[in-house]
């Protein structure tokens, strides 16, 4: 035991940029995914305010959280896993001369969960400390803009010991899941075959037709390609870990931010008041009629049809109906007659629906004029609901007036006062005096609280996912890069190989490229669709509708930053190609 990790500890130390660039993977891993866990429990622990009762936009945050690390510690996984890939092609020939002379399969495999946790050591305290001094340079920075600190408060970096623990343990368990693969190819290593071909990993295929009189440089590809799988499948899953995680951030960020930008209320202004056990506030709602402002009172009830789509049924006075549709509504027998909303519905109208628990609507006419004072749904709701309208005179008809539902009844009072102040202290004043009743406002007139959001929101969503999506970016051209310089130090003896034997640099180029081509295109073949999937899946499990329209961002961004790091990866290997010195290559015997 001993041995071996002595002998891992001194690989890692002679692996020189290689080894460094294994641990920058395993540090940005650790940044990601700490940075993640930390920097949405700060943004939960800002924007909610009571933890039990948390509503929607917790849920959100706390989902969203969770749901990115579960694909971040996936991504992150398959590139360290990439780099531990090409460390044990490095080392092959070594494990080979270990187990000639008696180190046992089990101490193979334990060398690779060895140089994990030998990087884990120094790369996750590290990135923890890193992405608590990166949050809070970040923090600092948002907490000098006036509006967002009037709205939300100062933001603060978590330091729970629990949420801190949780994280390394997070960051640790990537790492050593990542390493798995590596060990167990450690642990079939024979010693034979790796002393007598430590840098290939297939076997020479049956030539095809078609590639019978294929330039040298395309046969030449087509050979490495065939006979190096162990090169070729790390690189090949390393940028489609990078294509599917540019696509699920890039997509996430794009849909959040459109999601955001569409949540503007029809409304100005809002009341909502609820009756208790079924009965009809009617001293308030009398005296709230009764003002000099220009308000709407109607009543508000839901019918979940199926999962995401509704029914909402207003009751309006009947001189506001008469108004809106432009005649009154004749009462019916038996059933309570409506009319369609047709500019605030998105869902085909049914003919009947039910209202409470023991009444029906049926629908007897279409109105396209947008209700008065923008009253309607909050924009998601809307997207997927059916909207009509009865009069109260129509409705108590057939209802009665009072104690016909034992449920609690849902009052909204529409307004648009150029300021909500006012208003707001008026009806605080009256409702408090009550004592009895629950309700919520909603201003979103200029000035009010909703409007500084407006102006905040952006700033903080800005930076969180700027930052975020930074990181990505930088973890996987850090892990694409390592590996493909892994690859190229192992391919120095089959280069030089070529090269004596007559094989011109421009073939060796062409040859380079080409295999760059194919490993890239195999990468956005996998990733693409897989990102694309997991980000429906995303969409599905956070919020209804949010990813309902994809734009071409995300499928742009992902397939040019593959192609970016096909570049690099490929400046890469020519500069390694160009610094080739023949005699040093065929000397080391790799």
């Amino acid at each position: 035991m001993k041995a071996i990790w002595f002998i891992t500890v001194r690989q890692l130390r002679r692996g020189g940029w290689r080894s460094a660039l294994a641990l920058g993977a395993a540090l940005l891993s650790t940044i990601l995914l700490s940075g993640t866990l930390l920097g949405g429990q700060a943004l939960f622990d800002l924007l909610v305010a009571d933890p039990e009762n948390m509503g929607p936009l917790g849920i959100l945050v706390r989902s969203a959280a969770g749901v990115v690390t579960v694909f971040l510690v996936l991504a992150t996984g398959v590139l360290i896993r990439s780099s531990f890939a090409a460390s044990l092609a490095q080392r092959v020939r070594m494990l080979g001369q270990l187990a000639s002379v008696g180190a046992t399969r089990r101490q193979l495999r334990l060398s690779v969960y060895l140089e994990a946790a030998a990087l884990g050591l120094i790369a996750v305290p590290a990135g923890l400390i890193s992405t608590l001094v990166g949050l809070g340079i970040a923090f600092a920075f948002l907490n000098t803009n006036e509006a967002f600190v009037e709205r939300f408060g100062r933001l603060a970096v978590p330091l729970s010991p629990a949420l801190l623990g949780f994280c390394v343990l997070v960051a640790l368990a990537d790492l050593l899941l990542a390493a798995h693969g590596p060990a167990r190819q450690a642990f079939r290593v024979e010693p034979m075959a790796a002393l007598r071909r430590p840098a290939d990993a297939g076997s020479p295929r049956r030539k095809l037709r078609w590639h019978i009189g294929a330039p040298a440089p395309s046969q030449l590809a087509r050979r490495s390609l065939a006979r190096a799988g162990a090169r070729f499948r790390p690189l090949a899953a390393g940028i489609a870990a990078c294509v599917a995680a540019l696509v699920v951030c890039t997509g996430f960020i794009d849909a959040v931010n459109r999601a955001y930008a569409a949540d503007v209320p029809t409304y100005r202004y809002r009341l909502m008041l609820w009756g208790t056990a079924g009965t009809r506030p009617d001293t308030i709602l009398e005296e709230i009629g009764s003002w000099e402002e220009k308000l709407l009172i109607t009543e508000e009830t839901e019918y979940r049809t199926e999962p995401g789509t509704a029914i909402i049924t207003f009751i309006l006075e009947d001189e506001d109906f008469r108004a809106w549709y432009g005649a009154p509504l004749a009462p019916r027998e038996g059933e309570i007659p409506c009319v369609e909303a047709a500019a605030n519905s998105s869902l085909p109208a049914e003919e009947t629906a039910p209202l409470y628990q023991n009444f029906t609507t049926v629908l007897v006419g279409s109105c396209d004029t947008p209700l008065p004072y923008g009253a309607g749904p909050t924009p998601y709701t809307a997207q997927n609901c059916s909207i009509r309208v009865t009069s109260r005179s129509a409705m108590e008809a057939v209802t009665g007036s009072e104690n016909f539902t034992p449920h609690d009844r849902n009052f909204l009072i529409f307004a648009d006062p150029e300021s909500g102040a006012a208003l707001t202290s008026k009806l605080l004043t009256l409702l408090d005096g009550e004592g009895f009743y629950r309700y919520a406002i909603s201003d979103c007139t200029p000035g009010s609280e909703w409007a500084q959001r407006r102006v905040a929101i952006p700033l903080l969503l800005g930076v969180f996912f700027g930052g975020f999506l930074v990181l990505v970016l930088a973890f996987c051209a850090a892990g694409v890069l390592g590996t493909v310089g892994a690859s190229m130090a192992l391919r120095r003896r089959e280069l030089a190989l070529l090269r004596s034997a007559g094989a011109t640099l421009s073939q060796l180029r062409r040859m380079l490229a080409l295999e760059a081509v194919s490993y890239t295109a195999a990468g956005v073949l996998i990733g693409l669709p897989a990102g694309l999937l997991f980000l429906s899946g995303v969409g599905s499990i956070l919020w209804t509708g949010l990813f309902s329209i994809l734009s071409p961002l995300p499928i742009l961004t992902a397939v040019g930053g593959a192609a970016l790091v096909c570049a690099l990866a490929l400046s890469l290997n020519l500069r390694g190609l160009r610094q080739l010195s023949i005699t040093e290559a065929l000397s080391i015997g790799e």
